[in-house]
């Protein structure tokens, strides 16, 4: 009986964390939406990224994390370059152009690209039917989203170009992720991931400097919803999102945690339909779908392939 109390406070911080990953995500595409009203969209990347860095790296510091040593400096800063700084930023500038939901949608392509890169290169693991029939799923989704169903979200600045914007983040985000398993990176999850925010912001920055944002940065010009949009896109969406993600890894199965995924984007496209007028035709519907099912299919037997392996 005395354990009953522990376990339903585990089972609470781990429904919690879920509902972070799950709805706080999938918020976010709505709330760069809404950021992007009153700031350019590298320059408020920038911004989140290195202040939810300097954030992370202060928390990890505070509970006695070490600082990286070595070449962890530099695989911790790559990491974040190739992840939050090019993954983020596509996200941010997909957002300025085409519906938050699409974005969200070739987002969740993530999956699908680490299946691809796996099935190549000196590790290459083979994949099995079904995971086959989940990429030649994902692709006929994107195709969709990026031709017809992209016209059928009417979207003023809609154009098949900047939809390949988030597949290409999407694209480092998987590659990153994949060489960061064989990277030697700080001990503590904490401090490498503030570590890579910090070196990633710092990269987007240069980026939004040369393009010419500051100029069109005025204070007195961004209004409180703005305000509003990038403090949650900082505190809930970078540090608390992000810290409950890095629990959940350490707390129940990494194929579980994945289902996220598929759930951002339906977050993401009924909270654009919602409040952002995102229109959602029959085709687009059709596309999501072929998308999200890519992702179960593959994130299942990505799954399957751990218990094999774990039982052997």
């Amino acid at each position: 009986m005395a354990g009953r109390p522990g376990e339903r406070g585990r089972l609470a911080k781990v429904l919690g964390a879920f509902a972070a990953i799950y709805f706080v995500w999938g918020s976010t595409f709505l709330a760069i939406h809404v950021a992007l009203a009153d700031l350019p969209p590298i320059f408020m990347c920038a911004v989140r990224l290195l202040a939810a860095g300097a954030l992370l790296v202060a928390w990890a510091r505070a509970r006695g994390d070490a600082w990286p040593r070595g070449q962890e400096w530099r695989n911790a800063s790559l990491v974040g370059v190739l992840l939050p700084a090019i993954g983020n930023t596509s996200v941010t500038v997909g957002v300025a152009h085409v519906p938050s939901w699409l974005v969200a949608l070739l987002v969740a392509t993530i999956p699908l690209w680490v299946a691809l890169l796996s099935a190549l290169g000196p590790r290459a693991e083979r994949p099995g039917a079904l995971a086959l029939a989940g990429l030649a799923l994902g692709l006929a989704g994107i195709a969709l989203l990026i031709g017809p169903g992209l016209a059928d979200a009417r979207h003023p600045h809609g154009s098949p170009l900047w939809a390949l914007v988030p597949i290409a983040g999407s694209f480092s985000w998987a590659w990153g992720s994949l060489w960061s398993r064989h990277a030697r990176m700080p001990r503590s999850a904490l401090m490498a991931t503030g570590v890579g925010l910090v070196a990633g912001g710092a990269a987007v920055a240069v980026v939004s400097v040369l393009a010419g944002d500051l100029p069109h940065v005025q204070a007195s010009h961004v209004g409180a919803p703005a305000l509003f949009a990038l403090a949650y896109l900082i505190v809930f969406g970078s540090v608390i999102a992000f810290t409950c993600y890095l629990f959940l890894l350490r707390t129940v199965a990494p194929a579980t945690v994945s289902t996220y995924a598929f759930v951002n984007p339906v977050v993401a496209m009924a909270l654009g339909w919602a409040f952002a007028g995102e229109a959602l035709s029959p085709g687009t519907l059709a596309a999501a779908a072929l998308v999200i099912a890519s992702v179960v299919l593959i994130t299942w037997t990505q799954a399957h392939r751990a218990l094999r392996a774990n039982d052997s």
